[in-house]
């Protein structure tokens, strides 16, 4: 009965957003409605019938030398075509290829820098053999297109294995790379078929370094092998501890996972005792992950090691082992495991509100001071000295397991899908801990002193196109973006925005949503048009700019829009009579009327001074937001 019932009731909200979806003032490129026909896509919120998606499964060997910076890799990868189109080549991302002599990239490197990017030695496809030589393939920026003898049919697989090598860098790390001569972070090291999808087919977007990745969900079983001493940590689950730890190490490691406590899995003194690895030359690590979107690995010697196990889904066993990783000289490396442990249980509780959706999630802190980069299950940190800061870090990348991983957004066209996210949702976490550390006002300073410039770019321009000003990229991708989940947040109340938020995750998990899907979601969940929110936070080039512009006769305010951005609203109003009242009003005062409001104070009093603005609501212009009356 409770199946009829949530039935009907989705169905009574795809007949409301039929009418919404008609009026909803939002840009439909070409290649969208071409997918709406094709019934890919929908405008209710919902995937379409005839959604579909690729993935692949890798089988991938890999050795480490340390000394000479350098991985090679021996990959199988099935590569499976779910679409309705027969496929005539396959394209590839060789993301390292950033650092290829003669390659575009957005920023300079410097010439100690580059080198021959990922050096393919030879290709298995189809029955053939081929090497570089045979010029069977070509290389266009950070994309191999490799020609299909046969060409991939509808609901048919093909196996391709290869042979390469990459180098990883030690001048110039791009998200990745090697940060001391005992810290190496390897990510997007191996050729890695591209996103072939209803809306765009194959992804061309080069990697030039600003934008990041957009992939596929595939399974991945991974063997690293690097020299004695060394240890792996990886995207997935390590199998085969008992064959390279002692056995204290690997019991200590099974009982963090189940240990609501943090446990030292590997310290100092364990180095200092040897007490550490069993006797090889030489240990291989092997890791499996299943439906993930990219697969990392960090490489050190001699760090800690803490982990602990938490119950995430309320009534059930299913746990995360959640390890932190970091050098003998560390600033909050102690501190680490018991961020990432509150970080995830309050993600899993609140916001989103999801159960966390990796087995395992593992924060490395690579020895630099500050900047991280988040891959599946591991997080690449440096390490701040102010403890507001370590959490806000520990928090921010470990929330884009959520945002794209979970979620299977195009990070290189809508970064803002997943950074508004991890940047916001911290926020309640980190003024809690940190009360004097103000992290929204200080989002809110940031947004102030470049909100409305030219360089202000609507976050619907896809990010390919505003690489050239990194400035640009990072206010449409992580600022505007948080503030416009805030008050959107603020617009539809909690309960609803949750619900909107959990309608959008749950029906688009592990497929990859447009901005659209996520927009029509939240108007299905609501019952009613938001363009009146999305148009000026994602399309235009409106900003926080609100003003008083008078005081009637009957004691209403009237506070006008100068900037376009549909903001909440609070007034300060001081009578002569020595009071004073504080009246905020939530984001939807804009619905009816996106120009200006009305607030009604109290006709009875005489108003004396009105203020309007609150820390935590940006305002470009505060020199308008005060009106003081002559005595009367």
């Amino acid at each position: 009965m409770k199946a009829v019932k949530f039935f009907l009731a989705i169905n009574l909200m795809v007949l409301n957003v039929g009418v919404i979806a008609q009026k909803g003032n939002y840009h439909l490129s070409r290649n969208l409605i071409d997918a709406i026909e094709q019934q890919t896509r929908t405008l209710t919120g919902l995937p379409g019938q005839n959604y579909w998606q690729n993935h692949a499964s890798y089988t991938m060997e890999a050795e480490f030398i340390p000394d000479e910076n350098l991985v090679t890799g021996h990959a199988e990868i099935a590569y499976f075509n779910e679409s309705p189109d027969t496929l005539k080549y396959l394209v590839f991302n060789l993301y390292q290829d950033i650092f290829r002599k003669g390659n575009s990239r957005d920023w300079d490197l410097g010439m100690d820098a580059v080198n021959e990017g990922t050096v393919i030695h030879e290709i298995q496809l189809q029955g053939e053999r081929y090497v570089a030589a045979d010029k069977k393939w070509s290389v266009q920026g950070t994309k191999l297109l490799l020609p299909l003898k046969t060409p991939l049919s509808p609901k048919e697989s093909v196996i391709v294995e290869i042979n390469w090598e990459v180098s990883i860098s030690a001048k110039r790390p791009v998200r990745m790379g090697q940060y001391s001569d005992s810290s190496f972070f390897v990510a997007y090291w191996y050729p890695q078929i591209a996103v072939y999808d209803d809306i765009d087919g194959w992804d061309r977007i080069n990697y030039n370094g600003s934008v990041e990745f957009y992939n596929d969900f595939n399974n991945y079983e991974v063997s690293v092998t690097v020299p004695d001493g060394w240890i792996v940590w990886a995207t997935g689950m390590l199998e085969n501890a008992k064959s390279v730890f002692t056995k204290e190490i690997a019991q200590k490691i099974e009982a963090a996972g189940s240990s609501e406590t943090i446990v030292s899995i590997i310290s100092q003194q364990d180095y200092t005792n040897d007490a550490v690895f069993k006797k090889a030359e030489k240990y291989t690590y092997t890791f499996a992950a299943q439906a993930v979107p990219d697969f990392s690995f960090a490489v050190a010697r001699g760090f800690n090691w803490d982990a602990s196990g938490l119950e995430v889904r309320a009534g059930s066993k299913q746990k995360v082992l959640i390890s932190a990783v970091y050098p003998k000289k560390s600033y909050s490396g102690k501190r680490v495991a018991a961020y990432a442990r509150q970080s995830i249980d309050y993600m899993s509780r609140y916001e989103p509100g999801l159960a966390f959706p990796y087995p395992q999630m593992t924060t490395f802190l690579n020895g630099r001071k500050s900047g991280g980069m988040e891959t599946p299950m591991m997080a690449n940190n440096g390490d701040p000295a102010i403890p507001a800061q370590a959490f806000g870090l520990t928090f921010h990348e470990i929330a884009h397991s959520y945002m794209p991983f979970y979620m299977g957004t195009n990070e290189k066209k809508y970064a803002w899908m997943d950074e508004g996210w991890a940047t916001i949702w911290p926020q309640v976490m980190v003024d809690s801990l940190f009360p004097d550390y103000g992290y929204l006002e200080g989002m809110v300073y940031t947004y102030e002193r470049i909100a409305g410039f030219e360089n202000d770019i609507p976050p619907m321009i896809p990010n390919q196109m505003l690489a050239a000003d990194y400035g640009s990229l990072r206010l449409g991708s992580y600022t505007r973006p948080a503030f416009a989940y805030a008050f959107l947040q603020d617009a539809l109340g909690a309960a609803a925005f949750k619900e909107a938020l959990h309608f959008y995750m749950v029906n688009w998990a592990g497929k990859h949503p447009l901005p659209t899907d996520f927009f029509k979601s939240f108007e299905m969940v609501a019952g009613r048009d938001l363009s009146w929110f999305f148009h000026p936070w994602f399309y235009d080039n409106a900003y926080p700019d609100l003003s008083l512009r008078k005081i009637t006769a009957d004691n209403q305010i009237v506070v006008e829009n100068n900037g376009g951005l549909p903001l909440p609203v609070c007034l300060e109003v001081f009578y002569d009579d020595g009071t004073q009242q504080l009246i905020c009003e939530s984001t939807s005062i804009w619905e009816a009327n996106a120009d200006r409001c009305l607030i009604a104070f109290d006709k009875n009093k005489t108003i004396k001074e009105v203020v309007l603005g609150h820390g935590q609501i940006p305002d470009v212009n505060p020199e308008n937001n005060r009106i003081i009356l002559a005595d009367q």
